[in-house]
């Protein structure tokens, strides 16, 4: 009856640290898992411009770098971009307007038109 009460309890310690064992990869590798995954999604913020990612939390995670900068120059191109294409209606508008006036006035002065005979 003793012998099988040892072997019983040597068998049972053997599986618990066994279980302990592998428990402790599992976690550890869990554990660099999520790191991953939060220095990535740290990165994207980064990467989108948000203005509150990087902070003394994104410090932890990773090294410095400067990927905050391309989201900011991307917000800025499209700003340029848009006053770029308000800027061209502007002046097609003006020059449509020019071309109407112009009309106008060669309608009202016919003979006004042609002075470079003098």
């Amino acid at each position: 009856m003793e012998v099988q009460a040892r072997k019983f309890y040597s068998q049972r310690n053997m599986y618990l640290t066994g279980f302990t064992l592998f428990l402790s990869l599992i976690l550890n590798r869990t554990y660099g898992m999520i790191l991953d995954v939060l220095r990535l999604e740290e990165k994207v913020r980064l990467y989108e411009g948000d203005k509150k990612a990087g902070g003394k939390e994104g410090e932890k995670l990773t090294e410095p770098y400067r990927a905050d900068q391309i989201g900011e120059l991307k917000r800025q191109l499209e700003k340029k971009d848009k006053e770029l294409e308000a800027m061209k209606s502007q002046a097609q508008g003006l020059q449509r307007e020019y071309d109407e006036l112009s009309t106008k006035y060669n309608q009202l002065n016919p003979g006004d038109g042609d002075k470079k005979s003098n």
